[in-house]
């Protein structure tokens, strides 16, 4: 007898526990406990949410519910006691809302296939949700989601957004963390670091100084999103394939190229690659002047943001990307030299370029980008310790608010000035806004992007925090810096155990990564290893830590530990510590042990005394959970709020209105594809949207947003269509037996060999080869 199938709509609830397998190699009893918490809190919660479990298996289950509610419900409540008691029970979710079929002894679907992709993807203490559940939470305000972005998942034919649940107690992963994952990239770029051609070594800094300006120049296009210089200049000087570059970028077209001088003239090369395939789909080479380097980054830079157009898909693209810096070619040589050492990022080769600035403002006193970098140089000096700290800070204001009045478009200036605001006024408002400003200038800005996300965490905005860190982690995968303020992050929501692990690979890579060593620190320090603190405190060699670190972590540790007989010794020493002219350090080092030790009294106090001295470390500390115990206190909520201002100016993100409104659209395709149809211009293999937007009279961003908007192809792929075609016809018509495959393919308007055959492929589903012997 046939058994019965029955087919229904249900939310489907995938879980597993993670490191189960390994738990149960080293420790059997435990992973028993583990078992049977985890079966005993499901259970229970099943039968409060009508929930059905199908399956357990060793470490995990599968679970059905009629409602989506019920179902992000108990995944909710299970996690939050998962978490609590003993022994914690690391689970990661996946729920999808689809179609199921079981019977008496399975049950399968897509339904259950999307819960269990999405689950695999997720980390321990997260809830994962497909598109099409998150769709049923839309009026349930008692559960919050944010989107991850869209990825792809196997066997599933189209790229899935994935949600996070974002209640209280509840993990949001980053989705560069998601298990094996990336987003799914379409208009992204990297720009590689162009090659020194010129017979000196010495020219090295120019080349470099002509890749960071396109990346400048690309970067000004909303819609397209450019690796930022810190990671595409991971791979210089690397023989690395473009395929695992593209990977490890996460970008959909990589740009190449080569810079030579000699005297007055300079060529430049370039080449853009699909990154994925590894094939050219166009190259270009320019022979110019250098008295006109301005007017050739410009003419550079549109092409490129051209040709990524025709081949990613649509993006407005401005009439001008480079503006004209200064008419003194050596006061722009002098600031490129500058930034080379610069972007060392170490106090040696800041000596260098405070200097080389200097030079180039001797020069042209009005180069804003000069003033802009030595106000950069005079922070980071200030902010390690290497210049005095007011002092410091001083002259990079006065030549921030310089070159803020040549030029009030420039997005670094606003960062520095955010800078400013925050670590030598202490003014949390004024440095949110200019932030703002930065970001809305420049989304692709990753210093304000990190550093946003920075003031959103210290004033507990964690999902807003979340969404500018993932923002920085797309354009700067790769800088020991975003994975610093990753690392921050976490430390901040309280998931120590990620944040360390990141905090060691920023270390790994620089040990003298002071910000990174003083934040695990304070991981150790919340994760109870109070010992390891107090030996690693006198074991580190005197030169490492300034003796406000080394002081204020040990007296922390020990505070920590209750001992407070030795708390009371180093806080005594802190306080000597901070009477000095640089004493802030420890200063901050005494809230925290007043903090850890319950003087709450004198933590409050030194409050209001830091908010009158407008002490910037106030805001860093306030916040930090280090000072938990402090903030059940009824008089924290007011001190929050004097500095953490609920007035902040508005991150505004205006929806861009349709190019062309419907009546526009007709016309404009029927001109179109009858001007394709008749005039045959795409047989011109220099055929570009430009020229063919000319051709019918509209403006190339108009015809680019039809191509991907209405008719739902980027140009190449609208363009190559009829190529393929032609190449079709012209190929089944026995007078053209004696051309050879890529003759048909030229005669058809294509002009590379690796362009047809990609297109060809992905039109038919077949090489040219095999699709002619189709049709013989």
């Amino acid at each position: 007898m046939k058994e019965k199938k029955v087919r229904q709509l249900a939310a489907v609830m995938f879980t597993d526990i993670v490191g189960y397998t390994a738990l149960m190699q080293g420790d059997e009893e435990m992973a028993s406990r583990v078992r049977s918490r985890h079966r005993e809190v499901f259970q229970q919660q099943h039968d409060l949410h009508h929930g059905e479990i199908i399956q357990y298996y060793g470490d995990g289950a599968l679970s059905i519910f009629k409602s989506a509610i019920e179902a992000v419900k108990c995944a909710i409540n299970i996690q939050r006691l998962l978490q609590e008691g003993e022994p914690v029970v690391p689970i990661r979710m996946g729920l999808h809302m689809g179609d199921i079929v079981y019977n008496q002894t399975e049950v399968y679907g897509d339904g259950v296939n999307f819960a269990s992709r999405i689950e695999s993807m997720s980390v321990a203490g997260a809830i994962l949700l497909s598109d099409k559940l998150n769709d049923e939470l839309k009026n349930h305000t008692t559960v919050s989601t944010t989107s991850l972005g869209h990825f792809e998942l196997k066997n599933i034919a189209r790229p899935v957004e994935v949600f996070a649940i974002s209640n209280a107690g509840i993990t949001v992963p980053l989705p560069s963390a998601l298990k094996g994952k990336q987003q799914v990239t379409s208009k992204t770029i990297a720009v590689l670091p162009f090659v020194n051609m010129s017979a000196s070594q010495e020219n090295e800094y120019f080349s470099d100084g002509i890749t960071e300006e396109i990346i400048n120049a690309l970067a000004k296009i909303k819609s397209l999103k450019v690796t930022s210089r810190t990671s595409s200049f991971f791979f210089k000087n690397k023989n690395i394939p473009i395929k695992q570059i593209g990977a490890a970028l996460n970008v959909a077209a990589i740009l190449e190229g080569s810079v030579r001088l000699s005297g007055d003239m300079i060529r430049i090369t370039a080449q853009l690659i699909q990154a994925e395939e590894d094939f050219h789909f166009w190259s270009e080479t320019w022979d110019r002047k250098l008295t006109n380097i301005f007017e050739i980054q410009d003419e550079i830079s549109l092409l490129i943001a051209e040709k990524l157009r025709e081949h990613l898909g649509h993006f407005e693209i401005q009439d001008h990307l480079v503006d004209k810096q200064t008419d003194n070619i050596d006061a722009y040589e002098y600031s490129l030299k500058a930034k080379f050492h610069f972007n060392k990022w170490n106090p040696e080769d800041m000596r260098i370029a405070i200097p080389l600035y200097e030079k180039a403002l001797a020069l042209d006193p009005n180069h804003a980008e000069s003033l802009l970098g030595l106000a950069d140089c005079y922070g980071f000096m200030a902010t390690t310790g290497f210049m005095p700290y007011e002092a410091a800070w001083k002259k990079a204001a006065a030549l921030t608010n310089r070159a803020l009045l040549l030029n009030d478009r420039l997005s670094g200036v606003y960062y520095q000035l955010a800078n400013i605001a925050f670590f030598t006024a202490c003014d949390y408002k004024e440095s949110f806004k200019h932030t703002v400003k930065a970001i809305a200038l420049n989304p692709s800005h990753v210093e304000a992007q990190q550093f946003m996300s920075y003031l959103y965490i210290i004033a507990g905005e964690k999902e807003k925090s979340h969404e500018h860190l993932e923002i920085a982690l797309s354009i700067n995968p790769l800088s020991q810096e975003t994975l610093f303020f990753n690392a921050y992050y976490h430390y901040m929501v309280e998931d120590y155990t990620t944040s360390l692990k990141q905090l060691d690979e920023c270390l790994a890579q620089n040990p003298k990564n002071l910000p990174a060593l003083t934040i695990r620190c304070y991981c150790l320090l919340k994760l109870g290893r109070y010992d390891e603190i107090i030996r690693y405190m006198e074991d580190i060699p005197t030169d490492f830590l300034v003796p406000a670190d080394q002081t204020g972590l040990t007296g922390l540790a020990y505070a920590l530990k209750k001992d407070f007989t030795n708390a009371t010794k180093y806080l005594k020493q802190l306080s000597e510590q901070a009477q000095i002219p640089e004493g802030f350090r420890a200063n901050s080092y005494v809230f925290l042990m007043y903090a850890v030790m319950g003087e709450n009294d004198k933590a409050f106090a030194w409050i209001r005394q830091a908010i009158n001295d407008k002490a910037s470390l106030l805001l860093i500390h306030f916040p930090d959970p280090l000072v938990n115990p402090l903030k059940a206190d009824p008089r924290y909520p007011e001190f929050q709020r004097t500095l953490f201002p609920e007035d902040l100016p508005r991150e505004t993100r205006k929806k861009k209105k349709d190019l062309l409104d419907k009546a526009a659209v007709n016309t404009y395709a029927t001109r179109l594809l009858n001007h394709l149809q008749q005039k045959k211009t795409y047989l011109d293999p220099n055929l570009s949207l430009r020229t063919l937007a000319a051709q019918i009279d509209m403006h190339p961003n108009q015809l680019s947003w039809l191509l991907n908007e209405s008719l739902g192809k980027n140009f190449n792929e609208f363009i190559n269509h009829y190529r393929v075609e032609t190449f079709k016809m012209l190929s089944k018509d026995p007078k053209n037996a004696h051309i050879t495959l890529i003759g048909l393919a030229y005669e058809s308007g294509f002009n590379s060999k690796t362009v047809f055959n990609t297109y060809f492929k992905k039109e038919t589903g077949l090489t040219p080869k095999q699709f002619l012997k189709q049709q013989q």
